[in-house]
């Protein structure tokens, strides 16, 4: 039996109202759905909305859902309306619990007759999004729409139905519909998760799409530099439905076709440069300056692709320069590998020299410390706003969204000059001469395996989640590599075992203060191994890169902080260990000392990871997960060298709940 029946109002034939009863008798009719999945027995009612954005009082009609959340409407003649669905019931996609449509209802908006109507709680933050811009006019309309469509994945969820398969099953192609359906299992599971309602559901997706988030992305990256030389962690912003699309895709009642966040961010990642071999002479397999010089055309060739992901507007004549959403900028796009020379036998050192060749390249650009994705992207110029978003170089929370929420440091400018501390200008460069091209510390590593082709876009730029994610429970992603608990208490012992392009993690100082991870340090910053001493650098090719004398000046390789970690004449006397990190004012080679050594946390191994598994002296520091809290929100990680449980012993937090990932330091080091 058909349930739905549609009635049109009286009050259309008044000149303000939009339909009249021969729509209904000549078969001029607009289907549509509620869908939360399938809403049945929805009240679903067109409104008018005037030139301002007002919305009229009587319905233009009203109609019922059937048992698969369909109905018609007589088609209008004159838009833009305001249609409302209220009351019905329907079946948690995330939980097939019985559910009941409640409070406000859904709401969608049209600025024109569209081909389908679909309301469900993103076509409502579509009216969100406009309402919060001013009004339900055309413009805002048109740009609300875009905002939420470029959340969902470049589709118009208010015109896209869900198309569904078996449970479990795999789409052999990835279409919007499956990633409509996608969107509607995260809302579900996020929102049944939390035990949350509709609204605060729609405020999440709003808010998300405001940052310029996507469904299987959140903007995220590391913590701003202190004062003190240290790094701060990240402050957490919201990223409750892009968790709830990684929980979606691996449950059993999932139908969306969309299995896993990781083929979602495939099918939406688009290609930089194709798969390359890159030079090598023999004499060169293992020498870094050798690659650097032998790539550089290879390096200069992948630079200047399009290094940006092609999507929410993103296209190849404006990545460089795009407005986007989020001050982050664009996703990185998918680099080609780079396969090992023929002249090169052993593949692990070659990599490695070719990753620590990359780092060198990028910190020869002269880019900045930045919250930004790709280094390549220069943020439109708002620095003579009140409160800046895009090119703002105050201290403060990453957010960008405030007068201190920094977006890259003022300590180097566009030529590529560093300020040494102690030196004038004291207080930064200008806005006008600062350098706004840069990527922060994990999106840099993120970045250089990207470039060399070794990882794609697989390696988080959460730092959290590059430091602590290990393919299991909260991960939303396949991330590469081992992690070994290499820490401060056992960085002398293990040292020999450390390789170059080695990730290795460091805390914030502060110990966290309160709540259920207390006393507990939570990771801040991720540095890359040289394996070379300061004395290597100054015996090596490249020397004058690290000459003292121009400590500070374009085409150093040296942090111009450098003597915030240790005094510039005890360099030759103490002979510190170097490495490379994107901290003050981007990449730079720093001293392993002091902070970096004190909160060493653990380290990532990419090239070698499973000749690291397999070797009888790194096995017992390989890092796993020992415990997980039900929903695999909480992720408990150890070693067995470490011997820890879930509550004691040095141990890792990894919590992925709604918000952006954290990992936290927990225990004595061992």
């Amino acid at each position: 039996m058909n349930l739905h029946r549609s009635i049109v109002v009286p009050l259309v034939f008044s000149a303000t109202f939009l339909a009249g009863c021969g729509s209904s008798v000549d078969g001029r009719f607009t289907s549509g759905m509620v869908a939360m999945g399938a809403v049945a027995g929805s009240t679903v009612a067109a409104y008018p909305i005037g030139a301002d954005g007002t919305i009229g009082a009587q319905p233009l009609a009203v109609t019922t859902s059937d048992a698969s959340g369909a109905f018609s409407l007589p088609a209008l003649d004159r838009w833009p309306a305001l249609i409302r669905a209220t009351h019905g019931a329907y079946v948690e996609e995330a939980t097939g619990a019985a559910a009941t449509l409640e409070g406000d209802g859904l709401e969608a908006v049209y600025a024109s007759a569209p081909s389908t109507i679909v309301v469900s709680p993103y076509s409502s933050a579509v009216v969100a999004t406009a309402r919060a811009a001013g009004g339900l006019t055309q413009a805002n309309i048109a740009a609300a729409i875009a905002t939420i469509s470029a959340f969902v994945g470049d589709f118009d969820p208010q015109q896209t139905r869900p198309a569904t398969m078996a449970a479990g099953a795999a789409a052999p192609a990835i279409e919007p519909g499956h990633q409509m359906a996608l969107a509607l299992g995260a809302e579900s599971q996020s929102r049944t998760d939390a035990a949350a309602d509709i609204a605060t559901s729609i405020a999440a997706i709003v808010a998300q799409a405001a940052a310029g988030d996507t469904l299987d992305t959140c903007h995220a990256g590391a913590g701003d530099p202190r004062a003190d030389g240290t790094l701060a962690a990240p402050v957490s912003s919201g990223c409750a439905i892009t968790r709830g699309a990684a929980r979606y895709a691996a449950n059993a009642r999932n139908t969306s076709g969309v299995t896993s966040l990781a083929s979602l961010s495939a099918a939406r990642t688009s290609r930089a440069s194709p798969d390359q071999t890159a030079a090598a002479t023999p004499d060169a397999c293992a020498d870094r300056a050798a690659l650097l010089a032998q790539n550089l055309a290879l390096f200069d060739g992948r630079r200047d692709d399009v290094q940006a992901n092609l999507v929410g507007g993103v296209t190849r004549d404006n990545w460089r320069t795009v407005t986007t959403r989020s001050t982050w900028g664009p996703t990185a796009a998918f680099y080609g590998t780079l396969a090992t020379p023929a002249a090169c036998a052993d593949t692990d050192t070659f990599a490695r020299e070719l990753v620590i060749a990359a780092e060198n390249y990028w910190i020869d650009q002269g880019i900045n410390y930045c919250h930004h994705h790709i280094p390549g992207w220069t943020p439109p110029d708002d620095s003579a706003a009140a409160a800046p978003r895009y090119r703002n170089s105050s201290a403060g929370s990453t957010s960008g969204a405030s007068s201190n929420g920094m977006t890259c440091t003022a300590q180097r400018s566009g030529t590529g000059a560093q300020i040494v501390p102690g030196t004038a200008p004291s207080a930064g460069f200008s806005a006008s001469e600062i350098q706004w091209n840069g990527v922060d510390c994990s999106d840099f590593t993120s970045w250089i395996y990207n470039f060399v082709g070794l990882t794609g876009v697989r390696l988080p730029t959460a730092i959290g989640s590059q430091a602590c994610a290990a393919n299991e429970g909260a991960d939303a992603l396949p991330t590469p590599g081992v992690l070994l608990d290499i820490d401060s208490g056992n960085i002398d012992a293990m040292l020999p075992a450390l390789k170059p392009g080695d990730l290795l993690y460091i805390t914030q100082v502060d110990p966290l203060a309160s709540g259920s991870d207390a006393g507990g340090y939570q990771l801040a910053h991720v540095v890359t191994w040289t394996g070379k001493r300061w004395s290597d650098l100054q015996a090596g090719p490249d020397a004058a890169r690290y000459a003292l004398a121009r400590l500070g000046q374009p085409g150093s390789r040296l942090g111009g902080d450098l003597a915030k970690y240790l005094p510039l004449a005890d360099l030759a006397t103490q002979n510190p260990w170097m490495i490379i990190d994107s901290h003050y004012a981007g990449p730079a080679y720093r001293p392993f000392v002091g902070w970096y050594r004190r909160s060493l946390s653990n380290v990532r191994r990419i090239v070698g990871a499973d000749a690291a598994r397999r070797d009888p002296a790194l096995a017992p520091y390989v890092i796993a997960p020992i415990a997980s809290d039900a929903r695999g929100d909480t992720l408990t990680l150890a070693s067995p060298h470490a011997n820890a449980s879930a509550q004691q012993g040095w141990r890792m937090i990894y919590r992925q709940s709604g918000g952006t990932p954290s990992c936290v330091r927990a225990g004595i080091a061992q």
